[in-house]
């Protein structure tokens, strides 16, 4: 009896030690196991480069290790689909390859771009109150319309990064903000002017702006038809443009 009652604990001992030594091995092999991401093997890649094989070497970086490196770089499977993409920016040796530096200039039409109900418009840019090469499209921005005849002093340190109260933009109290708007175009440009640059693509002339507005029952709405029809009596003389933050919606 004593006999047996050892043997079943001797097999009871075996069994919790494989399966103690199976959980260090699993832990062992996650803690090893590595993926392979693309690097940047050549002293300098410029903007405007064409991707070549040869620019690239693999480095491999534990699982456990990855953090949001695996869904922020391109993995070195995916090396065949980099080759031939044109560089957006400068890269120097170890860098590792994002899926955002893949970027390419948009090709849709802008009518593609919006919704069923949203039309587009443009509107004229006074390039001495806003620098187009400083926004993209995708940007927020409003508009600030000072009424006739009320002085409208400057202020010192003017932060057209978000829309505070008039009197923080030293603005008078009667002063009227249109907007936000999105940015779908500054001239012919749809994209960042860095991806454009990086294709080859002419910025041209970014004298005019394409902003999306809503449309419902043959109407824009009613932020959309005050800055149109403000546009068609000053043509947008005097009209300062406000651009909002990045998170904004």
């Amino acid at each position: 009896m004593k006999g047996v009652q050892g043997l079943i604990i001797a097999l009871a001992l075996a069994i919790a030690g494989g399966v103690c030594n199976w959980m260090y091995l699993a832990n062992q092999a996650d803690r090893y196991e590595r993926v392979g991401f693309i690097k940047v093997n050549v002293d300098e890649i410029r903007v405007g480069d064409k991707f070549k094989e040869e620019h690239f070497e693999e480095v491999k970086i534990p699982r456990n290790a990855l953090g949001n490196i695996e869904t922020a770089a391109v993995k070195w499977s995916d090396l065949n689909t980099v080759v031939g993409k044109v560089a957006i920016r400068d890269y120097a040796r170890d860098q590792i390859l994002l899926h955002e530096d893949l970027r390419t200039p948009p090709t849709l039409p802008l009518n593609k771009l919006i919704g069923k109900d949203e039309l587009y418009f443009w509107l004229p840019i006074d390039t001495r109150t806003l620098n187009p090469y400083q926004i993209n499209p995708g940007d927020m921005i409003s508009f600030r319309v000072p009424r006739q005849g009320v002085p409208t002093p400057v202020p010192a340190n003017p932060d057209p990064t978000g829309l505070k109260p008039s009197a923080e933009l030293g603005m008078s109290a009667t002063d009227e903000i249109i907007g936000p708007f999105r940015i779908l175009a500054l001239g012919n440009r749809r994209g960042s002017l860095e991806v454009a640059k990086a294709a080859g693509q002419s910025a041209g002339s970014e004298n005019s702006i394409a902003l999306v507005a809503e449309y419902r029952d043959g109407k824009f709405e009613k932020k959309a038809a005050r800055i149109i029809d403000i546009n068609a009596t000053t043509a947008m003389k005097g009209v300062q443009p406000l651009l909002h933050p990045a998170n904004t919606k």
